[in-house]
């Protein structure tokens, strides 16, 4: 039979496309029916500024929310939105309402979230094979945490987009490691960190493992070397435009990605109390006009008045464009406020850690559980962590399922763990999870399928792709 009329190779043709447009299309009806017209969350679109960010890109005024250039935010997310409202939206029509307006980055939005779902079929895949492959595209819609801000000018739907390929090109680099490999996971790793910066530290902490599973495959020493430093020199070489950049705007003092960071350290200390952790009281944000953290910003306005410095927030005026208040001084820009508040915040941040090296400890104790479930109220936060209970038991299931095949699973581990440690360092609350439900649906997939082999005695669990599956050979 020829391939044109076999039904088998056109399955695969069009599979991937189906993929795709099925995660595209339960994006959209998230984002343009279903977001607007519900109330168990403020329907807002540009919450914390990206958009107005992108806004003034695109309007020629530069990287800045309104107060000169500014290092608080990473630049990937906002430029490229930017660009989207260049081509397709209406930056000069201050009266245009923010859904509409903002509809061509939610456009992109949805279509970040049909790629991560192609992504996640790829990683499934290679992991689990085609059913387990098939059945985690189909659940990660179904999870409202992996929809939560496709509605919003946020990044969390693309850090999804990238939590995913950081798994995938993981395990191709762990694999088959090679400057081609390396380089992927380099360039995936870049890519994230200039969208968040947390992700900075992660191809240090990959690499080391990588390296030691490489030892146990006798993997040349050569050929891992060069996959590694193609990791190092890609990654290096994608963030230095952004750190320079930084560097002219504070006059050499700040080289990072973005600021802020100590700032968010110290807040994570009012998350971790009890009476939040415990559930016994609301984090905040549970009507209009309300803060999210209304005493994480109190704490920090007043650790920054007795270090002779004011607390700045970002408020709204007509046209939905930001402004700082209170008004700084004539001719001090937000990066310039941004240093100061860092400078102070950093030193307190290393006393911390260097001399109450037990309350840093019950902290990031504390945060590696509130990463899944603290959000505005004592009920959504019991909703949010109910759903992340099962999809990590499942996830388990998935891992132990694969581990006891000795297949290498652990870069997709180590990317979820990652990012529930470095956030529980610093400040961890339910939505900065979300980006990771996607790739968490490939290894539940995994494990529902195999519990239900247990249950049932059904093969449902196939076996990964022959070509992608790598076994451990011990040393």
């Amino acid at each position: 039979m020829s391939a044109i009329n076999d039904p088998q190779s056109k399955l695969r043709t069009y599979l991937p496309l189906a993929v795709f447009l099925y995660g595209l299309f339960a994006a959209a009806v998230f984002a343009f029916v279903f977001y607007g017209r519900q109330s168990v969350m403020e329907a807002n679109v540009d919450l914390n500024g990206f958009g107005q960010l992108a806004r003034n890109i695109a309007s020629g005024e530069g990287f800045t929310l309104g107060q000169g250039p500014t290092t608080r935010r990473a630049p990937l997310f906002p430029y490229v939105a930017a660009a989207l409202l260049t081509v397709f939206g209406d930056v000069s029509n201050a009266n245009v309402p923010e859904a509409e307006l903002y509809r061509p980055l939610l456009v992109a939005n949805c279509i970040y979230f049909g790629l991560t779902c192609l992504v996640i079929w790829r990683l499934g895949r290679k992991l689990f094979g085609p059913r387990a492959a098939l059945l985690a595209v189909a659940i990660a819609p179904l999870v409202p945490q992996s929809l939560r801000y496709v509605g919003m000018t946020e990044v969390e739907t693309l850090m999804g987009l990238f939590i995913a390929l950081l798994a995938l090109t993981g395990v191709n680099l762990a694999n088959r490691p090679s400057p081609k490999s390396g380089i992927a996971f380099g360039a995936v790793a870049a890519l994230a960190t200039l969208t968040k910066p947390v992700v900075m530290l992660y191809p240090f902490a990959f690499l080391p493992v990588a390296a030691f599973f490489w030892w146990r495959r006798r993997t040349p020493p050569a050929t891992a070397a060069l996959a590694a430093g193609a990791v190092l020199v890609c990654f290096g070489l994608l963030l230095l435009p952004w750190s320079l950049r930084n560097a002219q705007v504070t006059q050499g003092k700040f080289r990072g990605i973005s600021s802020n960071g100590s700032g968010e350290f110290l807040r994570g200390y009012i998350n971790a109390q009890p009476k939040y952790y415990l559930l016994r009281q609301d984090f905040g944000g549970t009507g209009p006009g309300e803060k999210w953290d209304p005493e994480a910003n109190l704490y920090e306005e007043a650790f920054l008045k007795s270090h002779g410095l004011i607390f700045y927030r970002y408020g709204r005026v007509a046209g939905g464009h930001l402004t700082m208040e209170p008004k700084p001084p004539a001719g001090t820009t937000s990066a310039m406020i941004e240093l100061e508040k860092d400078h102070v915040e950093d030193a307190e941040m290393k006393r911390r850690i260097l001399h109450e090296p037990g309350a840093f400890l019950a902290k990031f104790a504390a945060q590696l559980g509130t990463f899944w479930y603290i959000v505005e109220t004592r009920n959504k936060s019991l909703f949010v962590g109910s759903i992340a209970l099962v999809m990590l038991v499942f996830a388990g299931l998935g891992v132990a399922h694969a581990v006891r095949r000795r297949m290498e699973v652990w870069p997709v581990v180590l990317v979820l763990l990652y990012s529930n440690a470095i956030y529980a360092a610093f400040l961890a609350l339910a939505r900065y999870s979300m980006p990771l439900y996607p790739t968490i649906a490939v290894l539940s997939a995994g494990g529902a399928l195999w519990l239900a082999d247990r249950l049932f005695g059904r093969r449902l669990l196939d076996a990964p792709e022959p070509s992608e599956a790598a076994v451990i050979a011990p040393r």
